[in-house]
């Protein structure tokens, strides 16, 4: 056999032989595609947590249908924003929004007391309610008046500041004309006081209270119908997430009952 048949036969073999060097993009796009679908697996672990039943399912039914056919698109549904129904009212920040016509808590027939104090103290003070320093609401059994401690109290003190001397006179007024048992709420947030005078927090609300009873008395309610109690931070109206939610929670509270009675004693106990 001549040189040259043997080189063109060995050139022919070596072709035959020659690997496809394109073929690792298979096996690429296989493992691209199990782990888009691992982490469409882990998503749809959070949607189980967070109980969306039928995006799981759709969430899914996508995995499956995408390591089959590799080119087929995903469809998950939309994200799921926000959080379990029982987690929402604990989350707050600040809104822009408009607040919708009856706050929680308010019904629509009002009580002439809930007009008078709403009236007295629009009158009075025109941007409380509006700027939420003060809030009225009312229930088939209780008035709520809410007031911001930033309001009522000088940071980490429970003396009242003048504005709030002014609005105890506002308030005692009407509630002479309507007496009724009244509950006078202290609220803190979370954060320790920090101070010797007042050691903690259930001082510190307790001590709110009773500063707001005694004006109170001393503008002319009868003491039989008022009692003062510190709830300390237990009783927040919203998690203490940041500093606008605390701010929410350090609040004095007067519950005063829809139902008039001699004292608050017998109206609880008896």
């Amino acid at each position: 056999m001549s040189d040259g048949a043997r080189r063109r036969r060995s050139k022919r073999n070596k072709d035959q032989e020659a690997p496809h060097h394109d073929r690792w993009i298979l096996s690429y796009a296989d493992f691209i595609t199990l782990l888009f679908a691992f982490f469409v697996a882990l998503y749809s672990i959070t949607l189980k947590q967070a109980g969306d039943e039928k995006e799981l399912s759709n969430t899914l039914s996508g995995v499956f249908d995408a390591v089959q056919k590799s080119i087929k698109p995903i469809s998950v549904g939309e994200p799921v924003s926000g959080q379990p129904e029982s987690e929402r009212l604990l989350e707050v920040v600040p809104k822009d929004e408009v607040e919708a016509d009856n706050p929680p808590g308010e019904i629509e027939g009002r009580s002439p007391l809930y007009d008078a104090l709403s009236e007295s103290i629009n009158s009075q003070f025109p941007t409380l309610q509006s700027d939420g320093q003060v809030s009225i609401t009312e229930d088939a059994n209780w008035i709520t008046l809410d007031m911001k401690a930033a309001l009522v109290f000088d940071q980490g003190d429970y003396e009242l500041t003048n504005e709030a001397v002014a609005l105890m006179i506002v308030i005692s007024n009407i509630l002479q004309s309507y007496p009724a048992p009244i509950m006078v709420l202290g609220n803190t947030d979370d954060l320790p006081t920090n101070s010797t005078r007042i050691p903690s927090n259930w001082h510190l609300s307790s001590l709110r209270a009773s500063s707001v009873v005694d004006e109170l008395v001393y503008r002319g309610i009868n003491p039989k119908l008022l009692a003062p109690i510190g709830f300390s931070s237990e009783n927040p109206q919203v998690r203490n997430t940041n500093e606008f939610a605390r701010a929410q929670n350090r609040r004095v509270t007067l519950k005063i009952s829809k139902r008039r009675d001699d004292n608050l004693y017998d109206y609880l106990f008896n």
